[in-house]
């Protein structure tokens, strides 16, 4: 053999053997990977488990949300488990125990305030007051926290990720993805709880609402919409939450939605609509509303002269359904059924779900809301309301009767409107003093059979289902797929390398 040759194979046996190595790095590193992320949901399931045994065989402090176990305080923080004071000392650790219930996710050591898990560096627990309503001050510094638990909105993915790594390691802290929000409130005056007006409170100057400003609320006429929401308004401004809203009170305010939908805002002076603080196109107004209350429905409509519009609280925005089909003026004859100056028409809404590759089970694919139209109004006549109009409503046309539901879907009546097929059925319903189970009862016996009327609008909103463990595996494929790139590029080298 030849000494070039040998050279030549000597070199191609090397570089065989470090191929070999690199490629057993490779495949090191991606079992690595997987193995993390097992730990990771294995470390998740565990957590309810934990949180079980916490409450079962812990001492609570007083009627607080906090909890001693093993040495270690912990509070609840609901939709996201129990978590766990660090830093925290134990032999100082009270509660306040005042008993106003927005004060139970407050705890104090020698050191530091906490709200829920979270150390106040900058407020003195040694000289806490409660001011009411959510409020704290040590005399120089207050805040506001909120006894309602929110998603962390500061909380990164790629830190949320990081830190269940963490936790699946070393369980020392979990990812924060719940917290009891609180809030700095920018003033050097004294500010008082606002009675009978929860979050609110005031310096006698500017009023605050979860410790942030109201600009140029009067906090005389200052009320809430419907009582219930985040809406407010005083005798000029309107507020979604502290926020501003650019339009004035018309006196004829109201809150409308689904009967499990998104709350809007409307102005029935100037149609304007709001969900939150978006506003619907004000140059498109004056929308109308459809659906108010309405059951067989996931999105209510809203109709100018041009078009049909819906919200979608996915893409968090005013989208366009179609173009306005209606003859004149839209009047309600129940929140699902409704007519114009010609027409009756009725809602129909169904779930769309998939089935997940590989993992099983099912996730939300889309909530679809249609628009059908029934009959020509003329010969309609409603016969009576059931139960006040809380089941539903019989209604007629030529020799047959109708039965238009006002349950809806979420206590699974699939369909609006069903033809009542004979006398005996048509009796009951019309002396009806049950529950809503014998409808259903009905339905199933085809005593009432469903009416097919024609589709002239659907709205679709499209949902992505991720949790965690699925984002996790997002990001390790995201790797995966580089190191892959790297190899392929590895190879390309080498291969021009052996022409050259």
């Amino acid at each position: 053999m030849r000494m070039n040759e040998f050279d030549d194979d000597l070199k191609f046996k090397k570089r065989r053997t470090s191929d070999t190595v690199f490629i057993i790095k490779i495949v090191f590193i991606i079992l690595t990977i997987f193995a993390i992320l097992s730990s990771v949901l294995f470390i998740s399931k565990m957590g309810s488990s934990d949180s079980y045994e916490i409450e079962e065989k812990g001492e609570r402090y007083g009627n607080s949300e906090f909890i001693k176990y093993q040495g270690k305080i912990s509070v609840a923080i609901p939709s996201g488990g129990r978590y766990f004071l660090n830093g925290v000392d134990i032999n100082s650790f009270r509660t306040l125990n005042s008993g106003d219930r927005t004060t139970r996710i407050v705890g104090l050591d020698k050191n530091s305030v906490y709200f829920g898990n979270i150390p106040i560096s900058d407020l003195n627990p040694n000289k806490l007051e409660v001011i009411g309503n959510g409020y704290y001050t040590d005399g120089t510094t207050t805040y506001f926290c909120s006894p309602l638990s929110e998603k962390n909105k500061n909380l990164s993915v790629p830190m949320k990720i990081l830190q269940s790594l963490t936790y699946a390691f070393s369980k020392t802290k979990r990812a924060q993805d719940y917290i009891y929000p609180y809030r700095k409130v920018e003033t050097d005056k004294k500010i008082i709880a606002v009675q009978n007006f929860s979050f609110f409170a005031t310096d006698g100057e500017k009023v605050y609402y979860k410790g942030e400003v109201l600009e140029n609320a009067d906090l005389n006429t200052l009320k809430s919409v419907d009582g219930y929401n985040e809406y407010f308004a005083d005798k000029e401004n309107v507020y979604y939450q502290s926020k501003l809203l650019p339009i004035k009170n018309s006196g004829k305010l109201i809150v409308v939605s689904g009967e499990q939908g998104d709350e809007f805002l409307y102005d029935g002076a100037n149609g304007y609509v709001f969900i939150e603080d978006y506003s619907f196109d004000r140059e498109k107004a004056p929308y109308k509303v459809i659906g108010n209350n309405g059951n067989h429905l996931y999105n209510l409509a809203f109709v100018n002269n041009e078009g049909i519009y819906y919200y979608d609280n996915q893409k968090k925005k005013q989208l366009r359904a179609g173009d306005n089909i209606f003859v004149g003026n839209v009047e309600e004859l129940s929140p699902n059924v409704f007519m114009d100056n010609e027409n009756i028409y009725y809602f129909h809404a169904y779930d769309v779900w998939k089935r997940r590759k590989h993992s099983g089970g099912r996730v939300l694919s889309s909530r679809n809301t249609e628009i059908y139209y029934l009959d020509k109004k003329d010969g309609w006549e409603k016969v009576k309301d059931i139960k006040s109009g809380t089941i539903g409503s019989i209604w007629k046309k030529g020799n047959k009767y109708y039965y238009f539901d006002n349950l809806g879907i979420f206590q699974l009546i699939d369909n609006t409107i069903y033809e009542i097929r004979d006398k005996e059925t048509l009796e009951y319903l019309l002396n009806y003093n049950e529950g809503s189970g014998k409808i259903g009862e009905f339905i199933e016996n085809e005593k009432l059979i469903k009416i097919e009327g024609e589709k002239k609008i659907e709205i679709r909103v499209k949902y992505t289902t991720f949790f965690l463990p699925f984002k996790i595996s997002g990001l390790l494929a995201f790797i995966l797929g580089i190191v892959i790139a790297k190899v392929s590029h590895y190879y390309r080298e080498k291969k021009n390398a052996k022409k050259i």
